[in-house]
């Protein structure tokens, strides 16, 4: 008798929560079914319902019988039947939530379900938190409308910007283009001027070769001279080492078998096998046929054979030397002793390493003096002139003198002028152009941000974004992750910065902005979801609601939860994390 007293009770519950979950009660409708969606449970007029995915038909007074009719488990939106569909937690006072029907009657107070309706069989009893929840919901909304109503104002001077930079930008690029055209006719009339300039030099230096030459010649005699005293030196200095060297040879006593001795007998017989067939060359004055030849070629030909007369000097030094270093002391050999002392009066003013003498500098050829189209008379007062602007200039009046130039000079400085001046416009029609085709958003609102340069630091790098532009990580080094590629999508809120430096055995590094509402601009975060490929996340007024769009906007609306899965007719599902 006890027990069926105990189970009268429960047995009147859960009769009471079958009739309330499948009958609608003052006008609404099956439990966990939201009020916009009711009508899709009305049933037929013979009392059937049809499956929501119209996998079956079913009487009416099975929905909700705590079994599971349909393949997608609409018929039991209000019990965990079917696990499948989604229970509405009405939640009055606060935001309208979905939570799975698997998580009905589980023993759990669901927070999303805040007034409790998720535990409805009464075997625990959840409280009804809504009015806290929707309060602090409330204020949640009311910074979130603020920031939005400050970064809409600003955002809409961006667009204002925007569109005003691209029209002066598009005046700009006509006046450039304009601009190009008459620098191109102004660098043609230049390149046209500097071609009669060169004609005309070339007719005068082609004319006044001769004389030109024999000017030449007279003002390089002396290096000539110069060229051939060092080329006599070095002879000297060969033939006085080959001689040593021919005495060590014949005269060293061959009954002591120093092996250093040796050493260098048999390198300059090795030396003597390669010079075999030069010997006569090297050994001979400046020929007549030198001496006819133009006077830059024989200064060469000079250079050319002190050169190679300077490596044998070397050879031999260094084979003296290296005798000296390691031969036996003993022997007391006097042809030994002779060469080594010959080697040491000769040492001093000798450079081993270089094959050159230690005191001897080069000698500077001087440039051909600049032809002049000026008759005699005019050069000799170009010469008065000159003697009277380094007067000027003593008493610090030199600027009273400028230089003369010639008509080629003044020319050629026009025309580079001109080709310089081509290019910088060029220049400038491109940037601009570049600016012109660049996607800076609908309506323009990003063209203000472009090129400009945001950080944000942690406690091992410092992460910069440039919008526009490139992103970058620095610690000791400055490492590329990318230059800007594209948007991502159509909403205009995700960049992608790519061809990044390449990571160790990894691919290019890479980075994804994603963008947000904000009452200013920041980058907030940075994280690396997978290997090389960053995510930034970026705040700025740019993606702000206009104050247009939020005129109707009230913090006190509580918008009905759209079901996973739909989209609900009219309403705009926007987060607001990053606020």
């Amino acid at each position: 008798m006890k027990t069926q007293i105990v189970c009268i009770p429960v047995l009147v519950t859960v009769a009471l929560s079958f009739i309330q979950g499948t009958h609608a009660s003052q006008g609404k409708g099956p439990r966990g079914v939201a009020p916009s969606r009711i009508e899709l449970y009305t049933p037929g007029s013979n009392g059937t319902w049809r499956c929501l995915d119209g996998s079956n038909t079913i009487s009416s007074t099975s929905i909700n019988d705590d079994y599971c009719d349909c393949d997608d488990g609409s018929d039991e939106p209000g019990t965990s039947a079917c696990g499948t569909s989604y229970f509405y937690c009405e939640n009055i006072g606060h935001q309208p939530a979905y939570i799975r029907t698997s998580r009905l009657n589980d023993g759990v107070c669901d927070s999303e379900c805040c007034d409790g309706t998720d535990e409805f069989n009464g075997i625990i009893r959840c409280p009804n938190t809504c009015k806290q929840a929707g309060e602090v919901a409330r204020k949640e909304r009311e910074r979130i409308l603020k920031v939005e109503k400050s970064g809409g104002k600003i955002r809409q001077g961006y667009i204002n910007f925007g569109k005003d930079a691209k029209r002066k930008l598009q005046l700009l690029l006509d006046e450039l283009q304009e601009k190009a055209e008459r620098i191109k006719q102004v660098a043609t009339n230049a390149k046209d001027e500097l071609d009669k300039a060169n004609a005309k030099q070339q007719e005068y230096l082609e004319s006044s070769r001769i004389e030109r030459e024999k000017a030449r010649n007279h003002q390089l005699e002396p290096f000539i001279e110069k060229f051939k005293e060092r080329l006599t030196r070095v002879l000297d200095d060969k033939n006085m080492f080959r001689a040593t060297l021919d005495m060590l040879k014949e005269h060293h006593n061959k009954n002591y078998h120093d092996l250093a001795v040796k050493n260098t007998i048999s390198g300059f017989d090795e030396y003597l096998k390669e010079i075999e067939e030069k010997v006569a060359s090297d050994t001979e004055p400046i020929k007549d046929e030198d001496n006819d030849s133009p006077v830059e070629r024989r200064i060469v030909l000079l250079q050319g054979k002190i050169h190679d007369i300077r490596k044998d000097i070397g050879k031999m030094f260094r084979l003296i030397k290296e005798m000296k270093e390691s031969y036996n002391t003993e022997y007391n050999d006097e042809a030994v002793l002779k060469t080594i002392k010959i080697f040491h009066e000769f040492a001093p003013s000798w450079n081993d390493e270089k094959d050159d003498y230690e005191s001897e500098d080069n000698i500077q050829i001087p440039e051909e003096a600049s032809p002049s189209t000026e008759a005699s008379g005019n050069e000799r007062k170009s010469t008065i002139y000159d003697r009277i602007q380094k007067v000027a200039k003593s008493v610090g009046l030199g600027s009273l003198f400028k230089e003369e130039k010639s008509e080629l000079a003044l020319a050629q400085e026009a025309h580079d002028k001109a080709l310089e001046e081509e290019r910088k416009v060029q220049k400038e029609i491109e940037d601009s152009k570049r600016k012109l085709g660049m996607d800076y958003g609908k309506d323009e609102s990003f063209a203000q941000l472009a090129d400009q340069c945001f950080d944000l630091k942690d406690a091992e790098y410092t992460y910069t974004l440039c919008l526009f532009g490139s992103a970058t990580q620095k610690s000791h080094q400055t490492i590329s992750l990318g230059k800007f590629s594209s948007w991502i999508g159509d909403n205009y809120d995700t960049q992608l910065y790519d061809g990044g430096a390449r990571c160790w055995n990894g691919p290019e590094r890479s980075v994804k902005v994603a963008m947000s509402c904000g009452g200013k601009n920041e980058l907030v975060q940075v994280s690396e979801p997978n290997k090389c490929e960053y995510l930034f996340k970026f705040r700025t007024p740019a993606l702000c609601r206009l104050p247009s769009d939020l005129k109707d906007e009230s913090t006190d609306a509580i918008p009905e939860a759209i079901m996973p899965g739909t989209h609900s007719k009219g309403h705009a599902v926007k987060k607001h994390d990053e606020l």
